[in-house]
């Protein structure tokens, strides 16, 4: 599976329909049916409808002002004490869904606005839920962040607006290894069993799985944050692990979760039990479904069983963060986009750069399948979230070949002189310049190896214009590893291609400079290949954090 970017590429198509026999393995008329690469649009998964920063205005719930929400007053006194500014995109949109119950996917940058658009309704929560009750047997929500410093900054929030109207919280960070006392850690929970728990999955697995550990049976709130990374971190099972104690996911007949004058999005799959690693979730669970006791709300005296509320944030949305929310049965969850805000740097404030389109090409690899070959049966793993960690080497082979594929068929659809693809080892530009050959493509490579003068004649060779009577003349294509390639050097590259992310954020600048414009020539255009595995996720999110 291939996600673009949204945009359009806005380069020259090749006019010949036919596919190139060097291509190697196409399934008969896959060439047909791939759509061209040169109209980009955001993939939707499912079918379902996306509400951007833009969109959601013209049908739904707008707020400008807190009390506009349904918050608790003690929980509206906190927020003007602590002086919280009004509401800002993310909380705009999401915060209506949240606090009516329903699922969500949002997707938004991370910071602090981020944070609180889950911590307010977290809070809410647990003050409705803690009223008139005898004390909780286990938290009320569960937030489980990728990074320490996402979790510590939740907690301190949640310490800050909820803690002087009574709400308790737990902060579950560090070393899980064998040799960290977990059982002092849980004693210390249970003297006093906070209302929401903030943590990475590693620590919160343990401290549930633990024996005598927390109970999740009371978990109505669950909140998930930085999802791309936490998938690029293969941390993902210990998710899977802790929600098989959690609730139920709520009901799709909940009156509260009703789509309003927006609607919801509906993500299904129709491999069900591929997605979702615990088929039998409600059925034999050892800590869910429990009744609740005498004095619970009027909601749980109807449906006598507590049921769960799902939140994923994250930094950008492939289809492995959709499989997640498959995998831990969101129901109807409703997509909530807000884009960044268009401003620049410091690294990024030249006219040229302002012009340079930027693309990513997510690459999802099925790990345990190749194309022709069955899906694995059902309780065999999951193989399609976080596809290719822990693969054998056949399936990472079949990784890298596929890889390759994507970067011929650019080549086979797009008409350029020059481009430039920077690759991340010596085996890639070996595989890479191969490849482009293979396609009838002039690739030259260059890498730190070479000394000076072999590269002054890479350089040379891939500057000069081919000189052919009896051909068309031939896109070439210079492959670069370990080797800053200066505008002086080159310059107008109408496409860059990152085919390995660069290991340093830096490093990126550096990469894309031959393709900025210059006083006379239009800005060119850069594609960054990303795969599921070796944080090319982590990546691409912090330089598009960096560069805005």
């Amino acid at each position: 599976m291939r996600t673009w970017s949204a945009g359009t590429l806005e380069l020259p198509v090749r006019s010949t329909p036919d596919i190139s026999p060097s291509l190697g393995r196409q399934e008969p008329g896959l060439r047909d049916k791939r759509r061209s690469v040169i109209g980009l649009s955001r993939r939707d998964s499912g079918g379902g409808e996306s509400f951007s920063s833009g969109s959601i205005r013209d049908g739904g719930p707008v707020i400008s002002k807190w009390e506009q929400l349904p918050l608790a007053p003690e929980l509206l006194r906190s927020l003007s004490k602590f002086g919280v500014g009004p509401p800002n995109k993310i909380q705009q949109r999401a915060l209506p869904f949240l606090l009516r119950g329903a699922d969500i996917i949002a997707q938004a940058p991370p910071t602090q606005e981020r944070i609180a658009a889950y911590v307010i309704p977290a809070i809410q929560v647990a003050l409705t839920h803690s009223l008139n009750r005898p004390p909780n047997r286990g938290p009320i929500v569960l937030m489980i962040s990728t990074t320490v410093d996402q979790a510590t900054q939740a907690q301190r929030m949640i310490r800050d607006l909820g803690g002087p109207i009574g709400v308790r919280s737990a902060l579950g960070v560090g070393a899980t290894s064998i040799n960290s006392d977990l059982s002092q850690e849980v004693r210390l929970l249970q003297q006093s069993i906070p209302h929401i728990i903030c943590g990475t999955p590693q620590k919160l697995h343990a401290l549930f799985t633990a024996p005598g550990g927390l109970v999740g049976s009371e978990v109505r709130f669950l909140v998930i944050d930085e999802v791309d990374q936490l998938i690029a971190r293969n941390l993902h099972e210990f998710v899977f692990n802790i929600v098989k104690l959690l609730p139920p996911p709520r009901s799709r007949s909940t009156p509260n979760a009703t789509s309003g004058p927006i609607g919801t999005s509906s993500f299904s799959s129709p491999e069900p039990n591929l997605l979702n690693p615990f088929p039998n979730q409600n059925q034999n669970r050892r800590l869910s479904g429990i009744i609740t006791p005498n004095g619970g709300d009027a909601a749980e005296g109807a449906s006598m069983q507590i049921e769960r509320q799902t939140a994923l944030f994250s930094n950008t949305v492939p289809q492995d963060v959709l499989n997640l929310a498959s995998a831990i049965q969101l129901r109807e969850p409703v997509r909530v986009l807000v884009r960044r805000d268009g401003n620049v740097t410091h690294a990024d404030t030249n006219q040229g750069s302002r012009g340079l389109r930027q693309f990513y090409l997510y690459l999802a690899f099925t790990a345990g399948g190749g194309r022709s070959e069955p899906l694995p049966p059902p309780g065999s793993g999951l193989g399609i979230i976080g596809s290719g960690r822990g693969a054998s080497s056949a399936e990472t082979a079949q990784a890298r070949e596929w890889k390759l594929d994507a970067l011929a068929d650019l080549f086979q659809d797009i008409d350029v002189p020059q481009a430039i693809v920077h690759v991340g080892g010596m085996t890639a530009l070996d595989s890479v310049v191969y490849k482009l050959a293979s396609c009838g493509l002039e690739a030259v490579p260059l890498h730190g190896d070479m000394n000076a003068g072999t590269k002054l004649a890479a350089l040379n060779k891939f500057r000069t214009a081919t000189a052919s009577i009896m051909r068309q003349p031939t896109t070439k294509v210079l492959v670069v590893y370990d080797v800053q390639v200066k505008a002086p050097e080159v310059s107008h590259i109408p496409l860059i291609i990152n085919y390995d992310l660069p290991k340093a954020v830096e490093e990126y600048m550096s990469r894309i400079n031959p393709a900025m414009a210059s006083n006379h020539g239009r800005a060119g255009v850069v594609i960054n290949f990303v795969t599921a595995t070796g944080g090319d996720v982590e990546m691409l999110r912090s330089i598009e954090c960096h560069y805005k």
